[in-house]
């Protein structure tokens, strides 16, 4: 840590108290947004969700977007580990659904990489997040391919609203063991007029030996990881129904695994502008965004020459993207119509050791689709019906190894995603709801073109995928009172065409279409109210996700990546004037291969998060993940964070910080 920044804020926080705004009690039931396009109560949905406030994620003992969202009911653990995981396995599963069957979007604009599929976690620590919600269902109705188990919508620090008033923020510096440092800044202002704006930077960085048994080799080290992220959003308010915002945002991580010529780096840039008009029954957005990226993929000779450079990966993206919404209807009807168009095109060019190319594959791809749904609610009622028309088409696509190129035949997959849907109220706190829906999802050009090694084993496209198809069957019920919700939700769902790694031999795996996967499962999620300020959090999700119809080999074996069974408690509370939240998690038999012949195995962790008011509304913070130091597989050839443990030291910035909660 910086020792002068140190004492800086050592400074401010030992200076004359200032007095705090004092928010709400802790909510019980959620409201969310990402379910059908409107802001409604959890308890009155007719589709299942989940919802992480400020409050939960400020109670929560994670370090990076996605351990955080490892606490969000219908967020499969699918162990994704972002600090040490190569990026092309950075992915997401809902609802037992499988990797890339969930769609990601943030402040409105999609996530995942257009070229590839995975996420940049890098982009989205957890100390930017102020709130997440799971639609955990299907999703293509209203938003398109790839949300076959649902979708997830992250917000993120922006600007104020306000147009007078001081600038509020955050100046935190932390450090712990394993060499683990995190420090950022958040803070938003009036700029003056009808301007407003927000800025964010954040750097983190850890170490551990992260090489599981079986990889690990007499040239290894300790991994190092770095990620830094940046973000400055600009709020115009034109008058009190027109805003325009724009947003830049920069990522820039680095992952050495533990062994020479064994790592990665990685850049991303986006910029995006959005202009929202919202009347008395109607909001119109539109949006458009620019993403760039570039990693750098390095892998090394093992095992037969661990520590020599096998090849060098270089994978330049671009994508650009416009979303229009509209929104129009009243309490009891709600019209919505949701349309965007994409475009994405990258290259993957490979190198050997002596720095000779030697393959490429490469591609263009673009997509659009129009959403129409309707919404009718009644005393005792809510129905949805919706149904959106997708394009894919496949521009240009080739792939290249040595002098001999390949070009891989233009072509238009269509989709046609409609859902139902209808909750209705048995008693006044018992609610019985339904859905079916239809969803597909398109492979995506990483998964036509490009290649990639760990260890010994190749994992090589497929230029013949076809889109995947589902159908899938929701109900549950739901109970609350004034201090208690209680919800239990199932899930059938099939899908056809498949899209995941098939094994071919002991040391190669191709992207292939499955021709039938199944999931059974179901969810319990139980929050209690024990005071103005605690609260108590269980959940537990059954999955049966497996192979119905492939090789002999296959039928049977559970989807890669999706575990068996997962489990949460939550409590947070104060302790006199300090805000104190634990944890226990429990993540289920998980494989990494489509024949279950590579075990992650199953693992618990725990972790305590405490929060010491200081003077001038500056703030301690122990933060303890992993207590009891599990040691468990977060992929094939790699180990999930150690025990780390970190001490905090933030102060604000103009007004002081509100408390985690007020009683």
């Amino acid at each position: 840590m910086n020792v002068a920044a140190f004492a800086a804020v050592i400074a401010v926080a030992t200076a004359s108290p200032t007095p705090s705004p004092t928010p709400s009690a802790l909510p019980v039931i959620g409201t969310v947004r990402v379910a059908t396009g409107s802001l409604e109560s959890i308890h009155q949905l007719p589709v299942p969700a989940s919802v992480l406030d400020q409050q939960a994620i400020m109670s929560l003992p994670a370090v990076t977007g996605d351990q955080m969202l490892g606490y969000l009911p219908g967020f499969d653990r699918d162990r994704s580990n972002s600090m040490f995981t190569n990026y092309g396995q950075l992915r997401v599963s809902f609802a037992g659904l499988g990797n890339d069957r969930g769609l990601v979007i943030v402040d409105g604009i999609p996530a995942q990489d257009g070229f590839g599929g995975q996420v940049d976690w890098a982009q989205f620590p957890a100390a930017d997040l102020v709130r997440a919600e799971l639609l955990r269902g299907p999703g293509s109705a209203l938003y398109g391919g790839g949300a076959i188990g649902g979708v997830l919508s992250l917000q993120t620090f922006g600007p104020t609203s306000a147009l007078s008033g001081p600038a509020q923020g955050t100046l935190s510096f932390s450090g712990g063991t394993h060499a683990f440092t995190q420090n950022y800044i958040q803070t938003t202002a009036p700029l003056g007029g009808k301007l407003s704006g927000s800025f964010s930077a954040f750097s983190q960085q850890l170490q551990y030996d992260d090489l599981a048994p079986g990889y690990q080799t007499a040239h290894d080290n300790e991994a190092q990881s770095q990620s830094n992220m940046a973000s400055l959003r600009l709020r115009y308010a034109a008058d009190s129904q027109t805003v325009f915002e724009y947003g830049y945002l920069g990522a820039w991580d680095y992952q050495q695994e533990g062994r020479p010529n064994y790592d990665f780096w990685r850049d991303m840039l986006q910029n995006a502008l959005r202009i929202a008009h919202t009347t008395k029954q109607s909001t119109l957005t539109a949006s458009y965004y620019v993403r760039d990226g570039f990693v750098t993929n390095r892998a090394d000779q093992y095992p037969s020459a661990p520590g020599t450079l096998l090849y060098t990966q270089y994978v330049p993206t671009h994508e650009s993207g416009m979303l229009v919404n509209w929104i129009v209807g009243d309490e009891h009807s709600t019209f919505a119509v949701l349309g965007n168009a994409k475009f994405v095109g990258g290259v993957s060019d490979q190198y050997n050791g002596a720095g000779i190319f030697t393959v490429s594959g490469s591609g263009v791809q673009d997509s659009s689709g129009l959403a129409v749904q309707e919404t009718l609610r009644g005393d005792r009622y809510e129905l949805v019906g919706g149904v959106r028309a997708d394009a894919i088409d496949l521009v240009d696509a080739a792939t290249q190894k040595g002098a001999v190129v390949t070009t891989i035949a233009p072509r238009v997959d269509r989709a046609l995603s409609p859902r139902a849907a209808v909750r209705y109220d048995l008693t006044k706190k018992l609610a019985f709801r339904a859905s079916a829906g239809g969803d597909f999802r398109a492979p995506y050009l990483n998964e036509l073109v490009r290649g990639y090694q760990i260890g010994a084993v190749s994992y090589l496209p497929n230029s013949s995928l076809v889109p995947e198809r589902s159908s899938s069957l929701v109900a549950g019920l739901d109970w609350n009172n004034a201090n208690s919700e209680l919800s239990a939700d199932f899930t059938h769902a099939y899908v056809n065409d498949a899209i995941d790694f098939r094994t071919i031999s002991a040391t190669v795996q191709m992207r292939s279409n499955f021709s039938h996967t199944q999931t059974d499962g179901s969810t319990v999620v139980y929050v209690r109210r024990l005071g103005s300020c605690s609260r108590l959090t269980l959940w537990g999700t059954q999955q049966y996700s497996r192979i119905l119809v492939g090789t002999a080999g296959e039928v049977g074996k559970q989807l890669p990546y999706v575990p068996k069974a997962e489990a949460s408690a939550e409590y947070d509370a104060p302790i006199g004037a300090v805000q104190a939240g634990a944890s226990v998690n429990y993540s289920g038999m998980t494989w990494a291969d489509d024949l279950n012949q590579q075990p992650l195995g199953s693992a618990v962790t725990a972790g305590v998060h405490v929060i010491v008011p200081l003077q001038a509304g500056a703030r301690l913070t122990l933060n303890a993940d992993n207590v009891t130091d599990a040691r468990y597989l977060s992929s094939i050839d790699r180990y999930a964070p150690p025990q780390v443990i970190s001490l905090a030291l933030s102060a604000p910035i103009g007004a002081a910080q509100a408390p985690v909660c007020s009683k």
